[in-house]
């Protein structure tokens, strides 16, 4: 586990825009720097990511009055990607992450500071007000964070929370597997699971937007789905195999008894069925093999 004295903490908060508000921008980070007024032991800097909006959005003139810098991103590249940007240049121990719309607490930044010292990564958990997470994306977000828990071997509370904060140098350790997209948040979590780092979860609120979301519910809860299983697969092949391989073994042993009670035989696919199931854990060892390996 990682840590800081409270006295030494570094942090770069990082805030993604694309055709946000302006003076929504302008909200978010106020908000940051009312959260550290009362931190004297917290250095700290905020990085604003234009990925790709048009100048008519006046980011340039919201970040020299919050005093943040702004990054130019060359087109639109995705959340991911402005993301990357920002924790590829930075110098900072720490990294926050938090969305440019004021979904999330921003004011409460403070409460996850605090548990720095106990974590590699410290994640704001949409576990209170539920209620301003749209219908149709609550319950795709249940079942994912129970699909991820499974996979990951821990309870996953929020697996793609905007609201983070987590080491750079942890990051930068599994930064060929982050995507451009909305997926980086759920790619890090699983990252830092299966690396058997400290990941804790401290619950907040979560607001209604303002304007409308890029998100695209069913698409992107596929795309979800996919990654993790991926994920699954890359760090703990086992986990995906091993459900599978007893599945089929139960069904070839179940049509292999009921041939004999019929026939006094048992039948063909009984056998592949049974074949396939051992076939399919040894693919699993074989992969958590290479994973253990690597």
């Amino acid at each position: 586990m990682a840590g800081q004295e409270a006295s030494s903490i570094d942090i770069e908060f990082v805030v993604p825009v694309y055709r946000e508000d302006a003076e929504i921008l302008a909200r978010t980070l106020a908000d940051i720097r009312a959260a550290l007024q009362s931190l004297s032991h917290v250095r700290y800097a905020i990085t604003v990511v234009n990925d790709g909006s048009p100048p008519e959005y006046r980011y340039e003139e919201v970040a020299r009055r919050e005093s943040a810098t702004l990054i130019e991103q060359p087109g639109n590249r995705g959340y991911g990607a402005a993301l990357k940007r920002a924790i590829r240049q930075s110098r900072a121990t720490w990294i926050a992450i938090t969305d440019s719309d004021s979904t999330y607490p921003n004011r409460e930044f403070h409460r996850l500071i605090e548990k720095l010292p106990l974590a590699d990564m410290v994640v704001g958990a949409r576990t209170t007000q539920v209620r301003n997470i749209p219908w149709p994306r609550r319950f795709p977000k249940a079942v994912l964070n129970r699909f991820a828990s499974y996979m990951a071997g821990k309870t996953i509370p929020d697996l793609n929370s905007g609201m983070r904060i987590f080491r750079r140098d942890a990051a930068l350790d599994h930064w060929a597997l982050y995507p451009d997209r909305f997926s980086f948040t759920s790619t890090i979590t699983m990252a830092f699971l299966a690396d058997g780092l400290e990941v804790l979860y401290e619950p907040v609120d979560y607001y209604k937007r303002s304007g409308a979301s890029s998100i695209r519910p069913i698409r992107d809860t596929q795309a979800f789905f996919k990654l993790v299983g991926w994920l699954g697969l890359f760090f703990s092949p086992m986990r995906l195999f091993s459900p599978l391989a007893i599945g089929l073994l139960v069904l070839g042993a179940g049509k292999g008894a009921r041939d004999y009670m019929v026939t006094g035989a048992i039948g063909n696919l009984a056998l592949y069925l049974s074949v396939a199931a051992l076939q399919v854990y040894l693919m699993g060892l074989l992969g958590e093999l290479i994973v253990r390996k690597r």
